[in-house]
Parts: structure tokens; sequence; C-alpha cells
């Protein structure tokens, strides 16, 4: 049975995010904070937002742009090596995603939107910890009418 294009696409970037990040936790959808004194580091939870449509551009045919995000938790044990921790996250999500093509046919490459890093005030954790929140797009095409893939 074919999936909604939004579900196809946010499947195959978690499928892309849990292959290609050897170490880290990889979620979908989470609504609870991360408790980093608690639960494993890294971290990297995916989740999808909003969507855009326009069927002008090809006849018969809508294209989806399928906005998402991808929040990366990190520890460390300085300030520093929790900049550095951050910055490398960051760049390994990057480079699974930007310049991958999915295997489902409709599903486009990939475009990276921009990032925020943000170490958790000290005093909140036992080490230093901090996220990272990386924003990203995806081009989905489908018949006009039927969003699914």
């Amino acid at each position: 049975m074919p999936s909604s294009v939004r579900e196809a696409a946010i499947a195959a970037i978690f499928a892309r995010l849990t292959t290609e990040l050897a170490g880290v936790v990889v979620e979908r959808v989470r609504r609870s904070p991360i408790d980093v004194t608690r639960e494993s580091l890294p971290r990297a939870v995916v989740t999808a937002g909003d969507i855009d449509a326009d069927a002008t551009r090809e006849p018969m045919q809508t294209h989806y742009t399928l906005n998402f995000t991808v929040a990366a938790y990190v520890d460390a044990v300085d300030d520093l090596a929790l900049d550095r921790a951050l910055s490398d996250l960051h760049a390994r999500i990057v480079a699974a995603l930007v310049g991958w093509q999915p295997a489902t046919l409709g599903l486009g490459e990939v475009a990276e939107g921009g990032a925020g890093f943000e170490p958790f005030p000290a005093g909140s954790s036992k080490a230093p910890a901090g996220e990272m929140l990386a924003s990203f797009s995806i081009l989905a095409i489908a018949p006009t009418g039927a969003p699914y893939l």
C-alpha cells in the first residue's frame, strides 16, 4: 500500500540517518524533552514540519516541499568539547542528507536550510550538554489529487 507523501519522505529520512549516524540514537517525532542526565547521548530527533504544495509547475503533478528538522543532543567533558561535538554532529547530519537521493520514486534530494546551536546553561546537567537544531526540506512529486508514493 502506498504511503502519503509526508510519511514516505520522513520514513526515508529517518532510515537514512539511522544507517549513516553510527553511535547516535535516532528517533522520530518526540514530544517529551530530552533528559540529558538520564538518556543516551548523542541523540538525534527527526520531526516533519509543514508541507507546501505547488500544482502549477507541471501538468497533472503536484510538487510538494516537505520541511523537517533534526534536533541533535550531545554532552561532553567541557565547554569546548561540547561546541566541537555539536558542530561535528551537525556536519555528519548534513553529510548524510544533502545530495542524497532517496530510493523511493517521487522523492527528490534534500536541501539544507540552516542550523542553530545552543549549549544548555551550566548546572542543568552533570556534564556540559547542548542542542543543535537544523532545518531541511525535501521535494516530492505525486499525481495531483493523489498525494501518495
